[in-house]
C-alpha cells in the first residue's frame, strides 16, 4: 500500500488557515507570516510521508537499492529538519512575540496530521 498526503489532510489543512488568520490579530504582515509557516508546515508533513514510503522500499529493497532509498531517506530528514528549523528560525527573528503562536499553528497542524495518518493507515 503506498503512502500518500490524502485530500482530507488539505482540506483539514485549510481550515487550519482560519486559525492563521485569527492568530494574526488583523496585522497583515503577520498574517502572512503564518500563512507562510501553515504552508511549510503543510510540506513538512508532505515529506513525512515520502520519507515513510521511502523507509518502506527501504526494508524491502536489497543491497545497492537498499542503500540508495536509506540516503534518500536521511536527505529526506535533514530537508525536514531545515524546513521546521527555518520556521521557528523566521518567526523568532520577525516578531519574537510570534514564537507562541508558531508553536499553537504547529500543535493544531500536528493534530491534522495525526487524524489524517490515523484515518488512512
Amino acid at each position: 500500500m503506498e503512502k500518500k498526503v490524502t485530500k482530507k489532510f488539505y482540506s483539514l489543512s485549510a481550515l487550519n488557515l482560519i486559525t492563521a488568520l485569527a492568530l494574526g490579530w488583523g496585522v497583515v504582515m503577520d498574517t502572512l507570516v503564518l500563512v507562510a509557516i501553515l504552508i511549510a508546515l503543510v510540506m513538512n508533513h508532505t515529506i513525512l510521508v515520502k520519507i515513510i514510503s521511502e523507509l518502506a522500499a527501504s526494508l524491502t529493497s536489497e543491497n545497492a537499492n537498499a542503500k540508495h532509498s536509506l540516503k534518500r531517506v536521511l536527505g529526506l530528514m535533514f530537508a525536514k529538519m531545515m524546513l521546521l528549523g527555518t520556521i521557528l528560525v523566521l518567526a523568532y527573528f520577525y516578531n519574537q512575540a510570534m514564537v507562541p503562536k508558531v508553536m499553537v499553528l504547529m500543535i493544531f497542524q500536528l493534530i491534522i496530521q495525526v487524524v489524517s495518518i490515523k484515518n488512512n493507515y
